[in-house]
């Protein structure tokens, strides 16, 4: 009976190992000293308040990135309640207020408001330069045109290029003279951007200070030229279309044929 007892046992023991064995255990120590994945993301589980840190953290660089965004989530177990949606800043009128008061004189289109802008045109900051010389443009009043020629002598590239294309957004052909001449200004991009505002008002009296350019060393000023008398027309600007005909590069000899055909010379 003793042995029976025992024999018992011990096969109940095997079995109870077996089982054991067999059984997943997500605490168990796999032998190498180091705990299972799954208890070893227990062990590191990240503290809520860390959580609401580095969502705070992104909120604010959002911010600074000018992008609308929300709050983050509330962390589990944690009694902070979610902030507020937040409104996006608009860090130029931080950095630069007077923006503000140059959109206002814009909207008022007065005299009054040129007067003030005016003052603005002489500031050492170029980016306040640059928004009232841009409030002028949108305004359309004859005091408007004798501000923006004054402009036109600003020592940045940019901003010259931006009175130009502000004079040319007046569509008056008497500021043509004043454009002209830039059409030869020490910086290619003021260049072009004269012989642009040039063939956008369609000024035939620029016609021969445009022909000018077709002898210019630069390719590029010299294509503009062309497109520039083709957008113009009229016989004079035929005229010297006809002549670029033979220009050393192919490409703007192409071009001014293929401007000759739609003009119908």
């Amino acid at each position: 009976m003793d042995t029976i007892k025992t024999t018992a046992l011990s096969f109940v023991a095997i079995v109870a190992c077996a089982v054991l064995l067999l059984t997943p255990n997500s605490n168990r120590d796999d032998g190498s000293g180091s705990i299972t994945p799954t208890a070893e993301a227990t062990a590191r589980e990240i503290p809520p308040e860390t959580v609401f840190r580095v969502e705070l953290e992104q909120l604010v660089v959002a911010e600074l990135e000018d992008v609308q965004t929300v709050a983050p989530a509330r962390p589990r177990n944690s009694n902070i309640a979610p902030a507020a949606k937040t409104q996006p800043i608009d860090w130029a009128l931080v950095m630069y207020p007077e923006l503000a008061r140059i959109e206002a004189l814009e909207n008022q289109s007065t005299n009054t408001a040129i007067g003030d802008l005016l003052p603005m045109l002489a500031s050492g900051d170029p980016v306040i330069r640059l928004a009232a010389i841009e409030a002028l443009g949108d305004m359309t009043l004859p005091a408007t045109i004798d501000v923006l020629v004054f402009a036109l002598g600003d020592p940045e590239p940019m901003l010259r290029v931006a009175a130009i294309e502000a004079l040319a957004s007046q569509e008056d052909r008497s500021v043509a003279g004043s454009i002209e001449l830039h059409l030869y200004d020490e910086e290619r991009e003021v260049r072009i951007a004269a012989i642009e505002a040039l063939a956008e008002l369609e000024s035939k009296t620029a016609v021969y200070a445009l022909a000018g350019l077709l002898s210019d060393p630069d390719s590029r000023i010299r294509q503009r030229a062309v497109d520039a008398l083709g957008e113009i027309g009229g016989e004079d600007a035929i005229s010297y279309l006809l002549q670029a005909r033979y220009d050393p590069d192919e490409a703007i000899r192409v071009n001014a044929e293929d401007i000759l055909s739609e003009l119908g010379s």
